[in-house]
């Protein structure tokens, strides 16, 4: 019992406004197919359009709920095609069910389940809306899992360029540091002293050891630094 209540714990946890947004969305495209289907053939009265509208947000709740069940599931361990298929046969009843119940509940009717009709075709009703969520509900769960699977793969490649992008750096630092410490630094004092020198004998000659100086150190120090700032750039 402590697992099931951690379980839908998690499942009401998972629920954001993106998943709210997608289910309003969803909603938006059954009612788009409902009325292209339905209400411009047939001209329905408002009584059937309310109908339709708690019908489709229904439709909508249980395929986006079936999705979050099933993506616990999967995180959990079990098998994604069993927990997709199981989840969402149980959202299809559930929708069948729930909004004929609410639509009886509102006295809201559509035109095959009036009160003058049989209690079978009634019934009907049911059927037809079990079979409309479980078809809409697989396409849009193939469409979401084919996103989801890409939306990994995008992550991973991206954590992968991260690594070796990082790991780039970390050699390039080292390689520095390790050139930088062969650098002599009482031989480079020296040499200082010595263009000083230079400097003070002949103007042009100073120069000239003090661009040999800086080509020397480029010689060194270059080809690391440059390493450095492409893998920082990455």
């Amino acid at each position: 019992m402590t697992a099931v209540r951690r379980f839908i714990g998690d499942v009401v946890r998972a629920v954001t406004w993106r998943q709210l947004l997608l289910m309003q969305l969803l909603f938006a495209a059954l009612d788009m197919i409902a009325v292209l289907s339905f209400v411009r053939p047939y001209h329905p009265s408002m009584l059937a359009v309310w109908s339709r509208v708690v019908i489709e947000e229904t439709m909508a709740f249980s395929i986006v709920v079936a999705v979050l069940v099933a993506r616990q599931a999967v995180a959990r361990g079990a098998r994604r095609f069993r927990a997709y298929a199981l989840a969402i046969v149980v959202a299809s009843v559930f929708a069948g069910v729930t909004q004929f119940g609410v639509r009886q509940w509102l006295g809201l009717y559509t035109n095959s389940d009036q009160p003058r009709r049989s209690t079978v075709q009634r019934r009907m009703q049911m059927v037809w809306v079990f079979s409309d969520t479980l078809t809409y509900g697989v396409l849009f769960i193939l469409g979401y899992v084919d996103y989801e699977e890409r939306e990994r793969l995008l992550q991973r490649v991206r954590a992968a360029a991260l690594d070796r992008a990082q790991q780039e750096q970390q050699l390039a630092q080292s390689r520095l540091a390790a050139l930088r410490s062969e650098v002599d630094a009482a031989a480079l004092l020296q040499t200082l002293q010595d263009v000083r020198e230079a400097f003070e004998q002949d103007a042009a000659g100073g120069e000239q050891r003090l661009d040999e100086l800086i080509e020397h150190l480029r010689a060194q120090l270059g080809p690391v630094e440059s390493a450095r700032a492409i893998a920082v750039t990455r």
